[in-house]
């Protein structure tokens, strides 16, 4: 697994700045690369994977809040953690 900071920090970041979530939203690599988002946390993000990411440590509350923020809405977050969607 990476740093779970990276991870954290993304979410974090995604969840308090609209123009990087509007950014993630049409180029998701490329805020990945910026930061250092590799393996299956990238395939996870990439994929709004929820419920691999909350598996692999990331924050519940900050990963929900990124979601909203990405424009996941509360229904689909939580059908996707809990792995109804993929």
């Amino acid at each position: 697994m990476i740093g779970v900071y990276d991870l954290q920090k993304l979410l974090w970041d995604v969840r308090k700045d609209l123009d990087l979530a509007q950014r993630f939203r049409a180029d998701p690599d490329t805020v990945l690369d910026e930061y250092g988002i590799a393996g299956t946390e990238r395939t996870a993000m990439r994929s709004l994977d929820f419920k691999t990411l909350y598996d692999r440590g990331a924050n519940p509350y900050l990963l929900y809040f990124c979601a909203l923020q990405i424009g996941v809405d509360r229904t689909e977050y939580y059908a996707r953690l809990r792995g109804e969607i993929s």
